[in-house]
């Protein structure tokens, strides 16, 4: 949903409801993975072998996520920027910490398995709402078309602080994780209800002013 702000068609209000998935993965050499989180739920899975000696980290997070935006377009480039901030509700979360050989022995005498973390929607270790700041650039590409570049940031952690613990010592906190979501997204839009006419408008060289397609200020209803 856009709201123009001004008869110059300059500024505007925009609102959207998106479902995003966001997440996080990383590898960790031996023997710096060799952590677990305090009080978290261990799931043997022999289904997710290792083929390599590194140890993985798997976040995915699914909200329904509303954000809510002010724009400037200039009216010759139409080369726009917008800020903001979002709310978004968690649907679906999946976690697994550890994905390694060293957890069983199989018919071979090989070792192999994972270790998994199970949490849910409904667990106190995700929050449910996610709060964030946003930046926006839309680039033109033909009319209606352009290329949306967006920055986000979340003002408050989206769960709670976990403390690591090594393996071999269970009691000196190997590293601290307090999660933010920091996420790029590229995007092809269309805007279907924006009227365009082309522009006339030249100096004295008889060079265009601006783009070749410029919305027309008279489809708009105040």
């Amino acid at each position: 949903m856009k709201l123009m702000l001004d008869r110059k068609q300059r500024f505007s209000a925009t609102m959207e409801l998106l479902y995003t998935q966001k997440g996080a993965a990383k590898r960790y050499p031996f023997p710096a993975g060799m952590e677990i989180a305090k009080n978290d739920i261990e799931l043997i899975d022999p289904r997710y072998e290792e083929v390599d000696k590194n140890f993985l980290y798997k976040l995915r997070t699914d909200y329904l996520e509303i954000p809510l935006l002010f724009h400037y377009e200039d009216p010759k480039s139409k080369f726009g920027i917008g800020i903001g901030i979002s709310w978004a509700r968690l649907v679906y979360i999946k976690e697994m910490q550890h994905d390694y050989r060293g957890l069983m022995l199989d018919t071979a005498n090989n070792m192999k398995g994972s270790r998994r973390l199970t949490t849910s929607v409904n667990s106190s270790r995700y929050n449910k709402n996610d709060w964030g700041i946003m930046a926006d650039v839309k680039i033109p590409i033909y009319k209606g078309l352009k290329f949306n570049f967006r920055f986000q940031y979340s003002f408050v952690p989206f769960g709670e602080k976990r403390e690591f613990f090594a393996r071999i010592d269970d009691e000196t906190p190997s590293s601290i994780r307090k999660p933010f979501h920091n996420t790029l997204t590229f995007r092809i839009i269309y805007s279907f209800n924006e009227k365009y006419i082309e522009n006339n408008n030249y100096d004295k060289e008889g060079k265009r002013i601006g783009p070749r397609w410029i919305r027309n200020p008279e489809a708009m209803k105040w």
